[in-house]
């Protein structure tokens, strides 16, 4: 995706009042999309996952690895580090940390093997391991029991407000600077 397009993802995370549910500018897409993972198998969390990491786009709105490499490299709709992929999803079994571009490429860029493997790391880890490993950003970074929890707190908000916008061209956002 074009650097203007990520941007401009960006930036619909930025509309309407923190917390209050604005219209994505292309509804449509973003209902089709939201079926799409559902039609994967995406649950309420997923879904909430992937508004939280991408807007309203609801696909990897950043080029592979989002500027990481190796296991720290993001792959995908919902952002799982490689480690996490290739650790704990059975369609990357036996890859090593620097299969990350070329094998990274296909949860990158296919949302059912991405769903799949959400689904996955979610069920093997539980919520707490979970979003413990997914939270790089948060203080104290990845692997941090604080992180995870501030993270879970995070997707907690999304799940409530994904729960009644499942299927509609509807997003939110929240600043992580009030977590």
């Amino acid at each position: 995706m074009p650097t203007s397009q990520v941007a401009t993802t960006a930036k619909l995370l930025r509309r309407g009042a923190e917390g209050e549910p604005f219209q994505c500018p292309d509804p449509g897409a973003t209902a089709a999309a939201k079926q799409t993972l559902i039609s994967f198998g995406a649950e309420t969390v997923d879904i909430a996952i992937a508004m939280l990491e991408n807007g309203c786009a609801f696909t990897a709105t950043f080029g592979i690895g989002n500027h990481k490499v190796g296991d720290s490299a993001e792959i995908g709709v919902y952002r799982n580090n490689w480690h996490m992929l290739r650790t704990y999803c059975d369609h990357f079994a036996g890859a090593g940390e620097g299969d990350w571009a070329a094998r990274g490429a296909e949860a990158h860029n296919d949302v059912g093997v991405a769903t799949t493997c959400q689904r996955q790391l979610f069920s093997k880890l539980g919520p707490d391991q979970f979003y413990s490993l997914q939270s790089p950003f948060f203080r104290g970074g990845q692997g941090n029991p604080q992180a995870g929890a501030e993270y879970g707190a995070f997707v907690d908000k999304y799940a409530a407000f994904a729960s009644a916008h499942m299927t509609d061209g509807m997003a939110t956002y929240y600043n992580v600077a009030s977590m």
